[in-house]
């Protein structure tokens, strides 16, 4: 498939469920943004004289995905609401959304009350917190919601944070299940299914976990290594898989990989999507077709085997919004958020499945003129 930049939308419902309660996050955590990051993305905004002044509507784009692989060395989203103006703060608030829309509740004391410090999930309208030390950080904490339960994994304690290449866990990672409900997220009431190991190849070597995606029976999580004192290369990794259902049984979890991330999948309008019923995993890219337009690629992963098939046929992304709401305490509001469908066809069967990651540059460069009126030079960032 060959497509131009311009994309049509239409208006499509899918559900009741909140985006940003079912999707997970950028699938490799990092630190966060640096001045000298943000001042990049500011020099590449066009904004001469062209900044549009706009209402500001309330609409929240509660998208969580990859973000521009090549963009900002570092994968971003989910984009909520922000003023325009502190860039730091807009794009530096991406991690403060865990993994399962962490909120901060509204239920009463009697029923709901977290320790100080605790992460706080919201995942298919059912609150979760997770009690953590006060050196832990919050937005290493993920939750997600499987066929067997919860799984989440706690932020290990980390060392060294102003020595940003020796930054490092100190203990592994560790995944846990907890029945769904069941409000408190803690090691004394949950069942271990796996330890990561602490080191990958060396002592100076580290496993890190990205982030972790519900897959049906299956645990979809992202995962690469780094090692102390070398420069980090962004957004390489790799996808594995583990059968929750042998974890529950007790049986020997070996997680299995299922594919390789590289910066490819930052091009134009990528993305991945995962079905919960089917227990698949789309993956759509783009390569340039030399006539100022993209060529469509696709990939559809059966995570229970590790297998895919090439799609034939056009695949389509329509946008739509639909209510959520905003926490502040005990007070929420009520929004819109926007999320992506993704339309295509297997075997002669049209199926649709809700877009958790979009991962290619334009996603942002179109959300940031959307927002601000501002246009992004791509040839400004791409080598950066």
């Amino acid at each position: 498939m060959t497509t131009g930049h311009k994309e049509e939308e239409n208006m499509i419902m899918t559900g009741e469920k909140e985006w940003y309660a079912q999707a997970g996050r950028s699938p490799f955590a990092e630190d966060g943004f640096t001045p000298e990051l943000m001042a990049r993305i500011e020099a590449a905004a066009d904004s001469n004289g062209t900044s549009k002044s706009k209402f500001r509507s309330g609409k929240s784009l509660g998208l969580t995905c990859l973000a521009a692989l090549l963009l900002f060395g570092v994968l971003i989203w989910p984009l909520g609401e922000w003023d325009k103006g502190d860039y730091v703060a807009k794009l530096s608030s991406l991690w403060n959304t865990a993994t399962g829309a962490a909120v901060q509740s509204t239920a009463s004391p009697q029923t709901y009350n977290p320790p100080v410090g605790s992460a706080e999930f919201e995942i298919n309208g059912l609150k979760y917190y997770m009690p953590l030390p006060l050196d832990r950080s919050k937005e290493r904490a993920f939750a997600v919601e499987t066929s067997l339960g919860i799984v989440w994994s706690p932020p290990p304690p980390r060392v060294d944070y102003l020595k940003p290449k020796y930054t490092h866990n100190t203990e592994p990672y560790t995944l846990y299940l907890t029945p769904k409900g069941h409000s408190e997220l803690s090691a004394n009431s949950a069942k271990r299914i796996y330890t990561f190991p602490l080191y990958a190849g060396g002592a100076q070597t580290y496993f890190d976990l990205g982030y972790i995606y519900g897959a049906g029976d299956y645990l979809l999580f992202s995962h690469n290594a780094y090692t102390l004192g070398a420069e980090r290369k962004p957004n390489t990794g790799k996808f594995s898989v583990i059968d929750l259902r042998k974890a529950e049984a007790g049986e020997l979890i070996v997680p299995r990989e299922l594919l390789t991330v590289d910066s490819a999948y930052g091009l134009y309008k990528s993305f991945m999507a995962i079905d919960q019923d089917r227990e698949e995993l789309l993956l759509v890219d783009y390569t340039e077709d030399g006539k100022g337009g993209y060529t469509q690629h696709n990939k559809l992963y059966d995570i229970a085997t590790g297998n895919f098939q090439v799609l034939t046929g056009d695949i389509t992304t329509l946008k739509n919004e639909r209510p959520a709401k905003t926490h502040y305490g005990e007070i929420s509001t009520d929004k819109k958020a926007d999320y992506f469908v993704a339309h295509y066809e297997v075997n002669g069967e049209q199926r649709s499945v809700e877009i958790n990651m979009l991962t290619g540059r334009q996603w942002f460069y179109d959300w940031w003129y959307e927002e601000y009126g501002e246009k992004i030079d791509p040839s400004v960032m791409s080598n950066q």
